[in-house]
C-alpha cells in the first residue's frame, strides 16, 4: 500500500475507535514517507486513544518541526494547543 493509502486506512479505523489498528497503519505511513506531517498528527491521535501520551507528545513535535521545516510556521503554531494540552495531562498524571 502507499503511504497515503495507509493513512486513509487509518484514518479510518481510528473514528471507529480501532485506535491500536490505527498506530500501526499510520506507523507504516511515517515508514514509506518519514515527512508525512498528517500522519504524524493522526498517530498522536491514535496514541491518546492507547494512552501513550509520552508519544502522542513526541508525534505532535515531529510534525511541528516538519512544518516548520516546510516554512509552515502557521500550521506548526497550530498543533502548539494541542502539544501543551497534552504535556499538562502527563503532568497532572503525575501528580
Amino acid at each position: 500500500m502507499k503511504a497515503n493509502e495507509l493513512y486513509q486506512q487509518g484514518f479510518d479505523r481510528g473514528r471507529k475507535g480501532f485506535y491500536q489498528e490505527a498506530f500501526e497503519d499510520f506507523t507504516q505511513a511515517i515508514k514509506l514517507n518519514p515527512d508525512y506531517a498528517e500522519a504524524y498528527i493522526a498517530r498522536a491521535h491514535a496514541r491518546t486513544g492507547i494512552e501513550d501520551k509520552q508519544g502522542a507528545v513526541a508525534d505532535f513535535q515531529k510534525a511541528i518541526d516538519i512544518y516548520k521545516a516546510r516554512g509552515r510556521t502557521d500550521i506548526a503554531d497550530l498543533l502548539l494547543t494541542p502539544l501543551q494540552a497534552l504535556k499538562n495531562e502527563i503532568e497532572w498524571d503525575n501528580e
